[in-house]
């Protein structure tokens, strides 16, 4: 019975949190205090005009109520677009429906915990809600979700689906294992599915994240292999949280040194980092994994206590543990010692060059060990100008502080030659960084394998020596045989080679050493992209898309579709699915192809002006925005408009090909640029020059788009017998990712019904 003093109610509750509030305000009461009223001042007339009530402020976090689910998630996006855009104030969001008791000073209640467990989940700048809130809120159609599974919380039993608002371009948070078929991406699922159909789907699901052949026989997983789960940090802070992660990191490495053990990545095992981690026997499972590795780590200063147990997955059975004490001086040591206990438990045994490898001390000052770590965390090998950035600032700090340091001056090589294969800066100059960083590498430690590694990307992403490229990666593999990273990079040159069987081969090994790679999943599905083997490639690229909602999965996707169909009508709808996910500026150029090849000439002339870099820029592309409306305009058939965006384009791509004479994507579009202003001479020029820079057996894979434009600029020039010379010895080469664009765009005709363009498309 309810009294006065204690009221229950059923209400919608809102939980809040600001992201980082602690990094941002530490020792600075001052700046925690104004950043805590701006959010009051923004947050509370909105509640107020909402219905909400204001129940109780915790620290930086805000608890609300609604009389209904609607009334909540309808205040909770107006918060978010509130506060969008103020500096430090970024919030999480956590909706759930449930019982409230109400007292003279406070609100309790499961309702108030589980919103607040809900809000954990939500991504930066999102908001989550339980199932109980889906349900009252499904039918309204101005309201949009998508599941991302099923959590685990602490302190609740009973598993309930949540699922992220994508109104207004809201993110969507991590899956934590879906129901949805994978690769699904319906903003909206149906709230009932019969038994029989929801019992097959649950089992499909197992049978995926089990293993991705079927279900697990754990008697049958190889005795002599273990995972090591991310450490758990006692104490506060970022760089302790750093050092920790960086510890689970460089045992991996350790123990991926000897040759008799099976050592899962440490990409695969950070999913179960924190306190929601499944049990051993689903560790087990997941990872085909005998053995775990857990530890923690509390660092006070030069002080560091790491306490290690060695548990039997299969039987979820405590085998060993132990606690080191000691400097932090002394963690080459310890990574030593729990290398040789678990070998020694393991029954592994350590040959006099492992011996040596695990007890290799990279460098001798500390203060760069700790920015070295991480690095490692971050990863080594990138394409991506944001971590490129930020890793070769962190190498270059360390090398500041150690310049005997091998492994820093490797990484500073891999960001240079990042730069390089991204065509981010395709010049000398940045290859000769490249090169000066891996001959000090190699002068300082020959027998590192990370050195190895920036040599082996040397050949690979730079000369284009690929069988240079696969003894550097071999040379490394074995040094570190249990390292799924040089398993990929050779599969990566495979490629590049063409051997592709080879490839895909290699890379079924690495998803062995990394199950949970999408990553690796991401280039599995590339790959049948360029065989021709569109449906595996879509299957597979929902396995990443389900590990990772990265956009570049999604892109991969939208062509696996296009070359499967040949037509751009479904791979445009999927393309806006996916824009609705990771936002409206991804895909852009796809989209603008899409539109023109389907006539829709003012939409493809919209998609170009949304694009924000100019020129646009991949891989394989540099496309200034005015050579893209120049597309649509000589499609239109209005030579007039066409002419000025094609000068502009000849310009910027001049200016380009000053400063990068050696890039093949700016010598191909300024010879198709040419070819569509008539000059003949130019175009070709231009076009051979491309060519040469970059022949077919420069790179089996990539080469080929060079060589497609080039067949481009004939039929622009109306000579299309030489473009049928051209694609004639194509035929028999992996040209997958260029299906699509072939079977749809309309300057394709005039050889279309050729027996030499038959052959590539089909």
């Amino acid at each position: 019975m309810d009294t006065p003093q204690h009221k229950r109610r059923l209400a919608a509750i809102v939980f809040t949190d600001i992201v980082g509030f602690s990094k941002l305000t530490e020792g600075d009461e001052v700046r925690a205090l104004e950043l805590l009223a701006m959010q009051k001042q923004i947050v509370q007339p909105i509640v107020q005009e909402s219905g909400g009530q204001w129940l109780k402020e915790m620290g930086d976090g805000l608890l609300l109520s609604f009389p209904s689910s609607y009334d909540a998630v309808q205040c909770a996006i107006r918060i978010q677009k509130g506060v969008r855009g103020v500096r430090n104030l970024v919030l999480r969001i956590g909706v759930h429906q449930g019982d409230v008791v109400q007292t003279e000073n406070d609100v309790l209640g499961s309702g108030v915990n589980i919103a607040s467990r809900v809000e954990t989940v939500a991504p930066a700048g999102g908001i989550a809600v339980s199932d109980k809130v889906q349900r009252d809120i499904a039918h309204h159609a101005d309201l949009s979700t998508q599941s991302i599974g099923f959590p685990k919380f602490k302190g609740i039993d009973d598993a309930f689906e949540v699922y992220c608002v994508t109104n207004d371009d809201l993110p969507v948070g991590i899956s934590h294992g879906k129901v949805d078929l994978p690769g699904r991406l319906a903003k909206r699922r149906s709230l009932v599915l019969p038994i029989a159909v929801a019992v097959v789907v649950l089992a499909m699901v197992a049978a995926f994240f089990l293993r991705p052949g079927g279900g697990v026989d754990l008697s049958a997983i190889p005795p002599k292999s273990i995972a090591v789960l991310p450490f758990d940090n006692f104490a506060k802070g970022e760089a302790e949280q750093n050092f920790a992660d960086g510890l689970t990191e460089v045992i991996t490495a350790t123990l991926s040194k000897i040759g008799e053990l099976k050592v899962i990545s440490r990409t695969s095992v950070m999913a179960y980092r924190g306190d929601n981690r499944p049990t051993s026997p689903e560790i087990a499972a997941k990872l085909n994994v005998a053995h775990v590795l857990e530890g923690s780590v509390q660092r006070a200063g030069e002080q560091v206590r790491i306490v290690v147990q060695l548990i039997d997955a299969r039987e979820d059975r405590h085998l060993w543990s132990e606690t080191y004490d000691g400097q932090f001086s002394e963690v080459f040591d310890v990574q030593t010692l729990v290398a040789k206990n678990i070998a020694g438990y393991l029954e592994a045994n350590l040959t006099q060059q492992e011996q040596a490898r695990i007890a290799r001390k990279p460098t001798q000052n500390m203060e760069a060990y700790d920015q070295y770590l991480v690095l490692l965390q971050r990863g080594i090998v990138h394409i991506a100008k944001r971590e490129l950035d930020t890793n070769l600032a962190l190498a270059k700090k360390v090398v500041a502080l150690d310049d005997q340091f091998a492994e820093a001056h490797a990484i500073i090589a891999l960001c240079h030659l990042g730069y390089h294969w991204s065509g981010i800066d395709r010049t000398e100059a940045r290859l000769a960084l490249a090169r000066t960083s891996v001959a000090k590498a190699v002068e300082l430690a020959p027998e590192a394998p990370m050195v190895h590694t920036a040599k082996g990307y040397l050949h690979y992403w730079g000369l284009g020596e690929f069988d240079k490229a696969l003894a550097e990666f071999e040379l490394a593999r074995k040094m570190e045989p249990g390292a799924s990273q040089h398993i990929e990079d050779i599969a990566w040159v495979q490629r590049a080679k063409g051997d592709l069987p080879l490839a895909l081969a290699s890379m079924d090994k690495a998803l062995e050493l990394n199950p949970q790679s999408d990553m690796v999943l991401r280039e599995m599905g590339f790959t049948h992209i360029v065989v021709k083997n569109f449906g595996r490639a879509i299957e597979i690229l929902d396995r990443a898309i389900l590990l990772n909602d990265a956009a570049d999965y999604y892109g991969l996707k939208i062509d696996a579709i296009w070359a499967r169909d040949g037509t751009p009508e479904t791979a445009l709808a999927f393309l806006k699915e996916a824009q609705g996910i990771v936002g409206r500026d991804k895909y852009l150029i796809h989209e603008h192809r899409f539109e023109l090849a389907l006539g829709n000439y003012g939409e493809s002339l919209k998609a170009v002006e949304f694009i924000k870099q100019d020129p646009f820029l991949s891989q394989s592309r540099v496309i200034p925005k005015a050579l893209a409306r120049a597309f649509v305009y000589q499609r239109m058939g209005e030579p007039e408009k066409m002419r000025p965006e094609l000068e502009a384009a000849l310009a910027m791509l001049k200016r380009m090909a000053t400063e990068n004479p050696i890039d093949p994507r700016v010598q191909m579009n300024m010879g198709l640029t040419y070819a569509m202003l008539g000059d003949a001479e130019q175009a070709l020029m231009r076009g051979g020059q491309a060519m040469a820079l970059y022949p077919l057996a420069k790179n089996a894979v990539n080469a080929q788009r060079i060589h497609i434009q080039m067949g481009l600029i004939y039929l622009q020039l109306g000579q299309a017998d030489r473009c049928i010379e051209l694609l004639h010895p194509l035929k028999d080469k992996p040209l997958g990712m260029e299906v699509g664009e072939l079977k749809s765009d309309t300057a394709w005709d005039p050889v279309r019904d050729h027996a030499a363009f038959k052959a590539i498309v089909e």
